[in-house]
């Protein structure tokens, strides 16, 4: 098959599907990876070419070699690869960084498309990369809601880092909930301390909590510093959470693994075929 990837890159110039994306060329398919960042400069693996198309994907139909027997998104360029999709009347596929459903019982992406999980690889220009400073614990904390809980560790030994991309450096992660954040946070393998607002963050956090990886705080009226600066420090040496956030880290790393995402590519776009695009 040729296969047209359309990425957009992530935070840091992250490619999360280029890994999958080398996969697939090397079990013979023919695959275009087509992305906006002006910078890609990657050197691909064996039968994966590199374009890019500036600002519009719409460009991509300037070229008539790219005609691709099927489209892969991830979720930054979905709404541009169901158009193209549409317009070359061949299948979407949309692959990403966040999880998938499994047996396993965490939060799973609910995409209207047919959806692959797959763990991101560290590809591309990363620009301005955090360093640990010293032996000092590492607070991450993820989600726009949250922000007065920081305040809590201003006089501590934390070192708090506000983001919205995972940090493997992290002992801790504080977070409203949202599924990438969620996500992130079991692919790491760092024990959670959630703070949801909207019900589709409660679900997660929820889930979460019964996977016996984090733990959620009520509301933030309920978030007193001592209580959450107790808490956080708990999550970090508890050997039950952390041994637990191991093994689902494993879990997930074999659920996302290149390969195995491949197999699924290939399982929904072989054997049934899917129904074109709209």
């Amino acid at each position: 098959m040729h296969l047209l990837f359309l990425s957009r890159p992530a935070s840091g110039h992250l490619y999360p599907t280029l890994r999958l994306a080398e996969e697939l060329g090397e079990r013979g398919h023919h695959v275009t990876f087509a992305s906006g960042d002006p910078y890609l400069d990657e050197l691909a693996g064996p039968g994966v070419r590199l374009v890019r198309f500036g600002k519009h994907e719409r460009r991509l139909l300037d070229m008539p070699a790219l005609a691709p027997d099927a489209v892969v998104a991830d979720p930054r360029t979905t709404g541009a690869a169901t158009d193209l999709a549409g317009t070359w009347d061949v299948p979407l596929v949309v692959a990403g960084q966040n999880l998938a459903e499994s047996p396993h019982g965490w939060p799973s992406e609910q995409a209207p498309e047919p959806y692959v999980f797959t763990i991101p690889g560290a590809r591309g220009k990363v620009h301005n990369p955090w360093r640990r400073h010293g032996r000092r614990p590492v607070l991450l904390v993820d989600g726009p809601s949250i922000g007065p809980l920081v305040r809590a560790f201003g006089d501590t030994d934390w070192q708090v880092v506000v983001s919205d991309t995972e940090l493997p450096h992290a002992d801790v992660l504080l977070t409203d909930g949202r599924l990438a954040a969620v996500s992130a946070g079991l692919r790491a393998g760092v024990p959670m301390v959630l703070a949801p607002k909207t019900a589709e963050e409660i679900a997660h956090a929820d889930r979460i909590a019964a996977l016996g990886v984090g733990k959620v705080v009520a509301s933030l009226a309920d978030a007193h510093a001592e209580d959450l600066r107790r808490l956080v420090e708990h999550l970090r040496v508890d050997e039950p959470t952390l041994a637990t956030a191991r093994r689902l880290r494993e879990l997930v790393a074999e659920a996302g693994a290149p390969a195995r995402a491949a197999d699924r590519i290939e399982e929904l776009l072989v054997a049934p075929p899917l129904a074109r695009a709209a």
